[in-house]
């Protein structure tokens, strides 16, 4: 199972800055980047969960900096129009071929023409899945995980039914699911032989 980082490596000061993905990047552990973007003020693309501040880093510098590393790339859309414009980016940044666009079904827009990135699709609900991957047709499913109790008994009360190899058999995608904060989480997950997990910890 591969471990994506979340928000750059915010296991540490500045999440979804430079400073963060050097950290992801010297991390042995970690295959990819999970980090958000919006739209500034004067137009530009940057990274950031929250509407961004003067100095937040844009994303062509962030994808400058992991071209010249292996990570795969996780990028969410946090607001409607950004699709297109960011897979130009990525295309453009040389990611195009470890990049996933990731998004809700409200924010994520399906691409025209031949798909060059892929899409990956947030799913709050287990059994939202087909009505929801039926709209986009995503590239990768990603559900949803946080450190709540009430989470961790969901997960593993509907999984031991259903589980999350077979799922994404059955959409032919890999699964992602994120963002998991306990060793024992992490464990867990990769028992159910899921392709990748969101992770967010100081250390691995």
């Amino acid at each position: 199972m591969k471990l994506i980082a979340h928000r750059g490596w915010s296991a540490g000061a500045g999440e979804n800055t430079l400073a963060a993905f050097h950290r992801a990047a010297a991390e042995p552990g970690v295959s990819g980047v999970e980090f958000d973007v919006r739209r500034a003020a004067d137009g530009a693309i940057v990274v950031s969960h929250d509407p961004p501040e003067e100095g937040t880093a844009a994303l062509d510098a962030v994808l400058a900096l992991l071209v010249r590393s292996e990570l795969e790339a996780y990028v969410e859309v946090k607001e409607a129009g950004l699709t297109a414009d960011v897979a130009r980016a990525l295309v453009n940044g040389g990611l195009a071929s470890r990049a996933v666009i990731i998004g809700p079904v409200e924010l994520l827009e399906r691409l025209e023409g031949e798909r060059r990135i892929r899409l990956g699709l947030i799913v709050p609900y287990p059994w939202q899945i087909a009505r929801l991957a039926a709209a986009v047709r995503p590239d990768v499913i990603l559900l949803g995980w946080n450190d709540r109790t009430w989470t961790r008994l969901a997960f593993r009360a509907w999984w031991s039914v259903f589980s999350l190899r077979r799922m994404g058999r059955r959409h032919g995608t890999p699964v992602v699911v994120g963002v998991a904060c306990r060793v024992r989480d992490i464990q867990w997950l990769g028992r159910q032989r899921v392709d990748a997990a969101v992770v967010d910890m100081a250390e691995l």
